[in-house]
């Protein structure tokens, strides 16, 4: 199934949601040369593997271009497509629009990354995409609970925000059990499929990326209540 977008048309609701804030300026969905992809990692090496093509992909691409110019754009696992703003709204957030389907990557070798299948078997194997890709939470490995911390602008400064965006999950506890043994809870991804990543430090000291396990996008609930009052 193809990537397709539905735009937010006349206005773009704020989004008071779930959020992860970029860590660094090549991580995340973002736009290289007027294209929507995502850069494979700034310690491997600044390759950009654009999303590949599709009429929801041109649509926002469109959506995006007309009004910011590029930036980042981050695909929460629930369908919703979130825009960062900048310069004076530096913190504020909008609703997009509605996004579906494979997030599938160009690689540089000229093969394909599906973020909806990836070339893993089972929890503990090496993730080999990009690993600093969608939503940022903590996973609890006694129950699998994943919690997601997060922070918006408000006329005093600033609100955090903190949330169960699931409940008990025997299979994530497992999978994270796997990945980083003898650890209570710890930092994972969903990426914008619902496939849940993590990262451990090695002998070394290098940080090597691992399979957690999956969520559905059915799963997540209804997120529309983080939904805020609109830019005209």
């Amino acid at each position: 199934m193809s990537f397709e977008f539905i735009p937010q048309h006349g206005y773009y609701p704020r989004w008071r949601g779930p959020y992860s804030p970029a860590r660094g300026t090549k991580t995340g969905f973002r736009f290289s040369y007027r294209l929507f992809g995502s850069w494979l990692s700034e310690d491997v090496g600044l390759e950009f593997w654009p999303v590949r093509r599709s009429r929801g992909v041109e649509q926002l691409e469109r959506s995006v271009l007309k009004r910011w110019r590029g930036g980042r754009v981050l695909l929460l696992p629930n369908g919703f497509a979130i825009k960062p703003l900048r310069d004076e709204d530096v913190g504020k957030r909008v609703l997009l629009g509605l996004w579906s389907g494979q997030v599938v990557l160009h690689m540089a070798d000229g093969g394909l990354f599906n973020l909806a299948k990836p070339p893993v078997e089972c929890p503990g194997d090496v993730w080999r995409g990009p690993d600093h890709l969608g939503l940022e939470c903590r996973l609890h490995s006694a129950d699998g609970s994943l919690l997601c911390k997060w922070t918006h602008p408000t006329r005093e400064g600033a609100l955090t925000v903190e949330a169960n965006l699931r409940g008990a999950d025997r299979k994530l506890a497992a999978g994270f059990r796997a990945c980083r043994p003898g650890e209570a809870a710890g930092r994972v991804r969903i990426t914008a499929n619902g496939h849940v990543i993590t990262k451990r430090q090695q002998s070394d000291g290098a940080w090597v990326a691992l399979y957690v396990g999956y969520v559905p996008q059915e799963d997540w609930g209804d997120w529309s209540h983080w939904i805020m009052g609109g830019l005209q």
